[in-house]
């Protein structure tokens, strides 16, 4: 039968010491029994007659009579009283009477002295009507003796019982020790490749019980180190690829700037060159200055925006927040840019109620109106009509205002583009007829940083952009 090594290995040694033990009760019992016996025997037989020598002083020999029998019947040994003469006057197996047979008793217990190992005493005694007698005790050893050599011969049929007994038992034990040892590293084994579906069960309330939750504990513990692991590591692929796409929108970023920068740039290169040289046209220099001027002015509004958009990247400017008027906001936004309203002869019709205040930060909400309603007068055509309605709904606790330009309709696909930056519907990049293209990008990140709901749709001949704020209550 296949056995696990550390069961081979106890039910080797369980064995051993069994059948060393088996060994060595056999020849104790063999070599030192005997000895043993005729030692308890002899101590025995010595202390019964001391017994009997005892009580004698105070009975008749007839009145002993009893008192030798049951000595000699308990210690399985001849008990006689003789004369100093030799005469028997008791024995077991006499009455009080004939010499002629005590003799040849005696003559046969000398013969069977010589011949037999056994214990033969004799000691004076009194009685009451009796002096001067000899009590002499006759027993034999041979039994013991008997016992030993039967032992010897039943030495096989013992030998077979105890090497059946001795393995038997060795095998049930090693199987009974080794068994929660053996489960329990089959579990181990499985927590080392990583496997915790299992726990180990083992009920025993001793060591193996406080090992197996010791192990349990660990597997939970590594569990959970390993599911944390694997969280942080996917958090920290997430926060590489975001990197990764930040840095690429980065690189997209600053060749989108170098490109914007580079077309006024050399513009004003060629104008500046062609002055120098009085060449042509150029020969004017007071009207390419003021060209130079505006393009440079232009440059000034992008740089500006540019940073305005890194600080709320980066988050590196601080929201004030607090209750701000945006009845009145909206109208210091209008009167600052109905003059390019009136370029483009844009109808500008306001409904705006007085007096409605959100919670939020002004300087912020300024800038980014400014930009929706600026989008909306210079994106529409000549003529058309920009509307402005500030509302308020109790119903829903909330302020919404919407700008609607009319005259224009963008493709659904490109109204979410229109919140990236430097993009814009008009492809060639003209500055004449569009911005640098961060408007709206700017508009998002302000709105994002307050968390403000915003939306941006076509409607019926136009374009809507609404913005919702939580009233204040």
């Amino acid at each position: 039968m296949k056995m696990k090594k550390i069961t081979y290995k106890l039910f080797m040694i369980t064995s051993l010491i069994l059948l060393s033990f088996a060994v060595l009760i056999y020849l104790t019992l063999y070599f030192f029994l005997p000895t043993f016996y005729e030692q308890y025997k002899t101590n025995q037989l010595q202390s019964g007659i001391a017994e009997i020598i005892h009580k004698s002083k105070s009975l008749t020999v007839r009145e002993a009579k009893e008192l030798l029998d049951e000595y000699s019947k308990e210690n399985n040994a001849i008990i006689y009283l003789q004369e100093k003469n030799g005469n028997i006057i008791y024995s077991p197996s006499f009455n009080f009477q004939g010499n002629t047979q005590s003799s040849i008793i005696t003559g046969k217990t000398s013969q069977n002295e010589e011949n037999v190992n056994a214990f033969n005493h004799s000691l004076p005694i009194q009685f009451l009507n009796e002096r001067n007698l000899m009590v002499t005790v006759f027993a034999t050893f041979q039994p013991i003796d008997e016992a030993s050599q039967v032992l010897v011969r039943f030495l096989p049929y013992i030998s077979i019982i105890v090497v059946c007994i001795g393995l038997g038992s060795a095998y049930l034990y090693s199987r009974f020790i080794t068994k929660p040892l053996l489960y329990i590293n089959e579990r181990a084994q499985k927590m080392a490749n990583l496997d915790f579906s299992e726990n180990i069960v083992v009920r025993s309330n001793d060591e193996l019980e406080e090992l197996s939750n010791s192990l349990n504990e660990m597997s939970n513990n590594l569990q959970k180190t390993m599911d944390d692991l694997r969280i942080a590591n996917e958090q920290l692929k997430d926060d590489i690829e975001r990197e990764r796409k930040i840095e690429t929108k980065r690189r997209e970023f600053f060749a989108t700037v170098a490109h914007e920068l580079k077309t006024p740039l050399t513009v004003m290169k060629g104008y500046i060159e062609g002055m120098i040289y009085n060449i042509g046209p150029y020969e004017n220099r007071d009207f390419y200055l003021e060209k130079n001027h505006k393009i440079i002015e232009g440059m000034e509004q992008l740089v500006r925006e540019i940073l305005s958009m890194s600080k709320l990247e980066q988050n590196i400017f601080k929201i004030q927040m607090k209750e701000t008027n945006l009845s009145n906001l909206i109208e210091t936004i209008m009167k600052d840019l109905v003059f390019f309203a009136s370029q483009k002869e844009i109808t500008v019709i306001n409904k705006i109620p007085p007096n409605l205040y959100v919670f939020s930060d002004n300087d912020l909400l300024e800038k980014a109106f400014k930009n929706i309603i600026h989008n909306g007068i210079m994106y529409s055509p000549q003529g058309e009509t920009v509307y402005l309605e500030l509302t308020e709904d109790s119903k829903e606790n909330q302020i919404q205002i919407q700008v609607i330009n009319t005259g224009v309709q963008i493709k659904a696909e490109e109204l979410q583009q229109l919140f990236q930056p430097f993009y814009r519907l008009e492809k060639s990049r003209n500055r004449n007829t569009g911005g640098s293209g961060l408007g709206l990008y700017i508009v998002k990140q302000i709105f994002t940083s307050l968390s403000i709901n915003y939306s941006f749709n076509n409607v019926e001949n136009g374009i809507r952009f609404l913005v919702t704020f939580p009233q204040i209550k």
